[in-house]
């Protein structure tokens, strides 16, 4: 019986060699494209910036354009739904730790205020110009935003120990809003940023305590009881 003889591998083509490489190099100027874009609409506003700016920006003639995006519409929402993706993500972390729901509720705020550290921009396109998305693509956006906000409406339910109220829910969803838009509200300063992170916190906790109590005495007698202890 004769050894097997090995098998020589068929040489690849040119094409096969090359296509790793082009499709790294797209990808890689797609992305560059896209942080130049984001830097653009945070700065200018969605609305304000027309093809031609935006090709102007990028430092490419406008009829090339569509060679680069498919349109600014849908950058636009890429860049929201990458945000929520992210927010998402960081929720899912926190809650499979287990932990008691005051540190929980921690954790989410913690992740969220560190996420708009480095992720500003895309904060300021989802709370200024969801509006100008289609119908479809907001709706889209809303469907994640709810998602995230189940993480922090069902922590606060555990921590106070009571199913909330409509009103209460859609009072307290508000807050997303607030996280989205506190820290662009506050200024940078002298203060670390672990200090900075801490103002902010106690800023949404209060807010959060306070939404509370203001539904609660809408349905009852106001209690003097905090109902959520701040940390």
């Amino acid at each position: 019986m004769t050894a097997p003889q090995p098998v020589t591998p068929r040489c690849a083509s040119p094409n096969a060699l090359l296509a790793g490489p082009i499709e790294q190099v797209h990808h890689s100027r797609y992305l560059e494209t896209r942080h130049k874009a984001l830097e653009l609409f945070a700065r200018s506003g969605f609305s304000r910036v027309s093809m031609r700016d935006l090709a102007a920006y990028l430092g490419i003639k406008v009829g090339s354009i569509y060679n680069h995006i498919e349109s600014k519409e849908a950058l636009l929402f890429e860049l929201i739904e990458e945000l929520y993706e992210q927010l998402l993500h960081g929720a899912s972390l926190v809650n499979r730790r287990k932990s008691a729901p005051a540190v929980r509720l921690h954790g989410l705020l913690e992740a969220h205020l560190l996420l708009h550290e480095r992720m500003g921009a895309h904060f300021r396109l989802a709370e200024y110009d969801l509006h100008c998305l289609s119908s479809e693509q907001q709706a889209l956006i809303l469907t994640l935003r709810r998602r995230y906000e189940e993480h922090l409406l069902g922590t606060i339910e555990q921590l106070t120990g009571t199913p909330l109220s409509v009103t209460q829910r859609d009072t307290l969803s508000s807050i997303v809003s607030l996280l989205n838009q506190l820290p662009a509200w506050i200024g940078e300063s002298q203060a670390s940023k672990g200090a900075r992170r801490k103002l902010l916190h106690e800023i949404v906790m209060g807010a959060l305590h306070g939404a509370l109590q203001a539904t609660h005495a809408a349905g009852c007698k106001r209690t003097e009881k905090p109902i959520i202890h701040r940390s």
